[in-house]
């Protein structure tokens, strides 16, 4: 077999194959005994019919099914002869008739990772946003931090107010028809979702009081019966209690953990606020120095990299809206302007990761087992594991080459901030709008820190059932499958691999009470915390 190599444009290659006659014909020979030992023909016995009689009959898918074969097998073995790491999927170019008497002749057109060569990536200006933690912040922080202390208390000095539950005794009739009775159930009136729309005919009375009235209850009350109903309600209240968040002082301060009393507890919020606004600084500035970078060295990706880019991240973006959901992912689809967004995002994404690549490559960036084990060590200590069962999980899963390639990522990205010309944003930045390429690197930043944190929940969900399993598991096979696909044969030359089914919509039922809670903690609800499984799942399903 010969092969010929040439180069079009910066990362498209043609190989063109001659495979000799006499090798071809080996091959259909091969095919046609094969196939003589398979078929019966009336008139032959097994293994006994002419090759002329099976040409007549077979011809056309038996050198079809050969061709296929030289064009898969010739091809995987030019990549490793010729050291080519393809991206995105081969093109077969064209192809000559396979007839035996003469040399099988083809073209696959690949494309290949582009040598990024790189006029400028140190010096640059780089906007590092201010670090700043407002007394409004903190006081807001401190506030939620109190929320979460609040506890119920009887009121019996006023009237009934929106947010307040109440021990209600409760009848409602259809004309002599009783449709719920209830001696004693518990209304919230800030939205119940059992005898949702009884709220307003409560709010204004007090203790002891009793009253009926016609109350439209929403479709989907899920008390029995009295979903979109009209009915009389005769309600009689019992008791009435109301959420009463505490007022911060030394003592609370130190039973919620907190050293050096009240203002020990606000200095500590401020430092968390302050290390959090440091991170977003820090990766908003990592994207910043992308957008530059990519500014100010202009080339081209080749399609297939930017098509593996965008199947992650639909794929991605729809297993995240499944799981915020409960939508089966099969069903959901972007607009027009959402994909046209997303293709930015990844030729961002494509371009990003080749600076990142030549960079390291250059500066002789490296991670060594030492990064590993740091990384290791801070994964332990958030989610409160052994790092021998950090390491342990991702050694198991296969994915420590991983995670050294976000960590590769993470200390270029490093190297970048230090080797450029750090500037404070203008007056009225905040107030400027992003320009397009700004606004796809900050939101790749962000999505990857929010993938990162979402990777950590997960793992510490799994650690309740399996004490080895570690934060933040990676996702090694996505790679693997890319390169997996990119050596495969040629569209019109190999048959199509199916699709991996999506994952299921999310049954809240099924979680544990660990994997409502991070649910809940990623919708930004608040008070869930001791809360029990089935109070839990009401409350995510509002």
């Amino acid at each position: 077999m010969k092969v010929d190599v040439a180069s079009v444009g910066s990362y498209e290659r043609h190989l063109h194959f001659s495979i000799p006659a006499k090798d071809v014909k080996v091959e259909l020979d091969r095919a046609f005994r094969t196939l003589g030992k398979q078929v019966r023909m009336r008139g032959f016995r097994p293994g006994k019919t002419p090759r002329r009689l099976l040409e007549q009959r077979y011809g056309p898918q038996v050198r079809s099914d050969v061709a296929n074969n030289l064009i898969q097998s010739s091809y995987t073995s030019a990549l490793a002869d010729h050291s080519i790491e393809p991206v995105g999927q081969p093109r077969l170019e064209k192809s000559g008739d396979l007839g035996g008497s003469s040399d099988f002749e083809f073209t696959i057109a690949v494309d290949v990772r582009p040598e990024v060569e790189l006029t400028s990536y140190t010096g640059l200006d780089v906007v590092y946003p201010r670090v700043e933690v407002s007394d409004a912040e903190l006081e807001a922080a401190v506030a939620e931090r109190l929320a979460g202390q609040a506890r119920l208390v009887e009121i019996t000095d006023r009237a009934i107010a929106a947010g307040d539950t109440v021990l209600t005794e409760l009848v409602a009739t259809d004309g002599d028809d009783e449709v719920a009775r209830e001696p004693g159930t518990m209304i919230r009136t800030d939205g119940d979702s059992y005898y949702a729309g009884i709220e307003d005919t409560l709010i204004g009375m007090s203790v002891g009081d009793e009253t009926t009235a016609d109350v439209t209850f929403g479709a989907d009350a899920k008390a029995a019966g009295v979903a979109g109903r009209t009915l009389s309600t005769t309600v009689k209240i019992h008791s009435v209690q109301a959420t009463q968040i505490p007022e911060l002082d030394d003592d609370l301060a130190g039973e919620m953990g907190f050293e050096g009393g009240a203002e020990g507890m606000r200095g500590a919020i401020q430092l968390q606020l302050q290390e959090r606004r440091n991170e977003l600084a820090r990766n908003q500035a990592r994207a910043n120095a992308l957008e530059a970078l990519i500014e100010a060295n202009a080339f081209e990706v080749p399609s297939g990299m930017v098509d593996q880019s965008l199947q992650m991240l639909t794929e991605e973006l729809k297993l995240q809206t499944a799981y915020r959901s409960g939508r089966d992912p099969r069903t959901i689809t972007f607009s027009d302007a959402q994909m046209a967004d997303l293709r930015g995002r990844a030729v961002f994404a494509a371009k990003a990761g080749l600076i990142l690549e030549s960079v390291a490559a250059k500066e002789s960036v490296e991670v060594v087992d030492a990064d590993l084990d740091r990384k290791y060590n801070e994964l332990a200590l958030q989610r409160g594991q052994t790092v021998e069962a950090v390491r342990g999980y991702f050694m198991k899963e296969g994915a420590v080459d991983e995670l050294r390639d976000r960590l590769l990522e993470e200390k270029t990205l490093d190297w970048l901030l230090e080797n450029s010309n750090l500037v404070e944003p203008a007056e009225d930045a905040q107030d400027a709008p992003k320009t397009g390429l700004a606004a796809l690197a900050e939101e790749l930043i962000e999505d990857q820190v929010k993938a990162r944190l979402a990777n950590q929940a997960k793992a510490s969900q799994d650690a309740d059932t399996d004490t080895t399993a570690a934060a933040e598991p990676a996702k090694p096979a996505k790679k693997a499958k890319a390169k997996a696909k990119a050596k495969a044969a040629p569209a019109k030359a190999a048959k199509k691999a199916k699709a991996a089914p999506a994952e299921p919509a999310v049954d809240l039922s099924k979680l544990k009470v660990a994997e409502l809670k991070a649910l809940a903690a990623e919708r930004n609800l608040t008070g869930y915390s001791k809360l029990k499984k089935a109070e839990l799942i009401e409350l995510l399903s509002k």
